[in-house]
């Protein structure tokens, strides 16, 4: 009987990894046997009322943890809906994965039925009837992405709120003229539009992740010139060809700074990977390093770390001489043309 009860407790546990979420159980039985395995420590019980395998679950990361726990209550509760930084985590902005420790459900306040330090609930007003009917991604229903937008902007701080501001604004089919009418729209209903509309003004959708996002957001409130993003620069060996580079900027006094934020999510990010293993990213980083000292320009390397730390980017940027706004070596022009033959070494 315990061999059976195994093969179809495997079998299940299977299904829910597959689907890339925990396991709800659908009968008491099957929870009374979970329940006798979890001292065993194979089986865990992220959140009340569902289970997963010990080595999956610990091999996840923290982003792919928060899915997997939204996706089981969502089985657990049909009716709720996902908002915040949830709603963009399952949107695909690249959120930090420390405010992913509770997940955020709108609902009205008479609903909240569950009471735990788990859950965040938010009594969203959604009378602006079409625009915030939920919608399905990742497989959960979360509130649309020009609400999360909003949400989230009225509720991060810029830097944080920088990441989804950018996300949305690549994505949204009226970009940053649209988000922001939105936002104005509901400026009598919600509190925190003038923040939100504050971080939108800054947003630009060319950043690639949310480590750019943020150390962009940094550069903004300590007063660096800002780069121009996701840069082409020509391959030096072999003509026709290009690379991009996260940041550039261009002093007044002609000096080239190249700026790449390193991170985890550029290794792991199916939209930045574009198939590719971790290894085969890592090495074309090298190859591109190797290339960018083909030219006579400086090049700083910051982790997403160090940006979310502030100080250590700060220095960074100070030592390897990106200006300040007032200064005379600021560019008033971050897009200032390049002449990058000009600056080979020769």
């Amino acid at each position: 009987m315990s061999k059976m009860v195994d093969e179809e407790l495997s079998a299940l546990l299977d299904g829910a990894q597959r689907a890339g979420s925990c396991l709800v159980p659908g009968s008491e039985r099957v929870r009374v046997a979970l329940r006798r395995r979890l001292g065993e420590g194979g089986i865990v019980c992220p959140q009340r009322g569902m289970y997963a395998r010990a080595s999956w679950w610990e091999g996840l990361r923290p982003d792919a943890r928060a899915l997997a726990v939204m996706r089981a209550l969502q089985t657990l509760h049909p009716d709720w809906v996902f908002c915040g930084v949830s709603a963009a985590l399952a949107h695909g902005a690249g959120v930090s994965w420390r405010l992913l420790a509770r997940t955020h459900v709108v609902a009205p306040r008479e609903s909240w039925s569950v009471r735990s330090g788990a859950i965040a609930w938010h009594s969203v007003d959604c009378a602006d009837g079409r625009t915030c009917q939920p919608v399905v991604r990742s497989g959960v229903r979360v509130t649309p992405l020009e609400r999360t937008v909003l949400d989230c902007l009225r509720w991060l701080d810029f830097r944080e709120g920088m990441v989804v501001a950018d996300f949305a604004v690549a994505r949204c089919a009226g970009g940053k003229e649209g988000l922001e009418r939105y936002v104005r729209a509901h400026a009598r209903a919600c509190r925190g539009v003038d923040r939100a509309l504050e971080t939108l003004a800054r947003a630009d959708g060319r950043a690639e992740s949310g480590g750019e996002s943020i150390a962009r957001a940094v550069m903004i409130e300590e007063g660096f010139m800002l780069p121009d993003l996701q840069a082409w620069v020509p391959d030096p060996l072999h003509a026709g060809r290009w690379f991009r580079v996260d940041f550039v900027w261009v002093r007044a006094d002609g000096r080239v700074i190249v700026g790449e934020c390193d991170g985890r999510e550029k290794l792991v990010d199916p939209g930045l990977t574009r198939g590719r293993l971790p290894d085969e990213v890592l090495l074309d980083q090298r190859g591109r390093e190797g290339l960018i000292t083909a030219y006579d320009v400086s090049v700083v390397r910051f982790t997403y770390e160090e940006a979310a730390g502030v100080s250590e980017l700060v220095r960074k940027l100070d030592l390897y001489g990106v200006p300040r706004l007032g200064s005379p070596l600021a560019s008033t022009d971050g897009r200032s043309a390049i002449d990058w033959p000009s600056l080979l070494r020769r």
